[in-house]
């Protein structure tokens, strides 16, 4: 059985946050999900998982669209490789 999870973006973060739900279903899980946008301010969007499936997409009616994310520059990220 999957859990049901939300993404949280932070507008202007490049770094997300994870709450997890206690939902049975997608309608359980969209209640809870109303009860986190009212529990956090600020928030840009809240996008809901099942598992690997995304059930929905909240977004901040005070924040209008989210902002796209800045590209990350790859040449700043160091690649590891297993042995």
């Amino acid at each position: 059985m999957d859990s049901y999870y939300c993404i949280v973006n932070l507008p202007g973060v490049p770094v997300r946050d994870i709450c997890v739900l206690k939902a049975e279903d997608d309608r359980a899980a969209d209640r809870a999900l109303a009860d986190v946008a009212a529990t956090w301010p600020g928030f840009e969007t809240l996008c809901l998982y099942c598992g690997e499936r995304l059930v929905t997409v909240l977004s901040n009616p005070a924040l209008g669209f989210a902002a796209p994310l800045p590209e990350l520059a790859l040449d700043a990220v160091r690649f590891e490789t297993a042995a």
